[in-house]
């Protein structure tokens, strides 16, 4: 077999790996209003029914609220003072971060209905802040991993049982670790730290804090890392050093693959997933800041992001039902069809420059 032959079968197993290992796409995306004017940090329930978000009640204060993902049945969890952010919803708990009666930030856990609500770990330590992004419980709910300081007041990740006992240290180094996610087989952990440069960048280590591996390189801002299905992860970042609006990207584990997860909305925050991973939310700002709640179902791997398509803005009065808009359907599935087209003629090509070879040599 000649070498042009070779060269057009490497290049063609190339081809399909890559489609095979690109990140996912979502299809089916919608984007309504919640019954709040201002809401925050959306999260999915982990078999992807509800989604629990932070939003002002009637008297202006913080409070937590859960919705389904067609905009109905909203109810309110929570009803006392304080502020609240940072939510992750585990298999029977929503945590979530707030003021302790020290005044320093806690992590509450509490049922998915709201009662049974408390304060998990007991020490006078801060347990999250706004810059730290949430806690995340690993996939069956035994643990939770979270962001403390250390001795050295440094930002570390530390990891507990749900019942608040047995909290260690994950991670020793002198860099400052936060925003941690657990994978969905519960083996490992992405989060956010410094390399050598002082950038911000995605690192992955086993629970056991044994390993550490730099997972980007682009030395830009990032936030919020969440594990996506079929190995991707979802983060928050820039398209650039000198872009304004946050965007969620996602990326494969060995750092291939980087694109825009959602290609639309002028900023986007909060990426979400359900346990099975099927299921998918975040928030959805436009130019104005106006914040929707997009949900959408996890689809194919595709290679390229679809076109942004104009937006209406769609405001609704407080508590109503939203109006629910929905994302042109299909682009997925005709990016998927084109790359099967692609592939189809790459693989005829090849054939004939095999037998071409073939009949050369006779």
């Amino acid at each position: 077999m000649g070498k042009v032959s070779l060269l057009g079968i490497c290049i063609f197993i190339i081809l399909f790996s890559s489609v095979a290992a690109d990140a996912i796409s979502i299809e089916n995306l919608k984007k309504f209003d919640v019954p709040e004017k201002d809401f925050w940090d959306p999260v999915l329930s982990p078999d992807g029914t509800k989604i629990a978000y932070v939003a002002y009640d009637e008297a202006y204060l913080q409070q937590i609220f859960a919705i389904n993902p067609d905009g109905t049945g909203e109810k309110k969890l929570t009803s006392d003072a304080f502020k609240k952010w940072g939510l992750s919803w585990g298999t029977d708990k929503i945590a979530y971060v707030s003021l302790g009666k020290d005044g320093l930030e806690k992590i509450y856990v509490m049922n998915p209905d709201g009662t049974e609500n408390r304060q998990l770990i007991l020490d006078n330590t801060r347990q999250g802040s706004s810059a730290w992004s949430a806690p995340s419980w690993s996939p069956d709910g035994r643990l939770l991993i979270y962001t403390s300081r250390d001795e050295k007041e440094d930002p570390k990740l530390y990891m507990v049982n749900s019942d608040g006992t047995g909290k260690k240290l994950v991670l020793e180094g002198a860099f400052r670790q936060w925003s941690p996610s657990f994978s969905p087989d519960g083996k490992n952990i992405v989060y956010v730290s410094y390399n050598e440069r002082y950038k911000e960048e995605l690192f992955i280590t086993d629970i056991s804090g044994n390993s550490r591996r730099q997972l980007t390189f682009d030395e830009i801002k990032k936030n919020n890392p969440v594990w996506g299905p079929d190995g991707t992860i979802t983060y928050v970042s820039y398209e650039t050093i000198t872009s304004s609006g946050e965007k969620i990207f996602s990326i494969n584990q060995d750092g291939t693959g980087r694109k825009l997860f959602v290609d639309s909305d002028f900023k986007q925050l909060s990426p979400s997933f359900s346990l099975d991973g099927r299921k998918f939310s975040y928030a959805a700002i436009d130019l104005t800041g106006m914040v929707k709640l997009g949900v959408g179902d996890v689809a194919g791997a595709v290679s390229a992001s679809p076109s942004p398509t104009p937006e209406t803005t769609m405001t609704q009065p407080a508590h109503t039902t939203p109006v629910v808009e929905k994302e042109p359907a299909g682009t997925g599935d005709v990016l998927w069809t084109m790359f099967i087209i692609l592939a189809v003629v790459v693989a005829a090509l090849l054939i004939i420059l095999v037998i071409a070879d073939f009949m050369g040599k006779k």
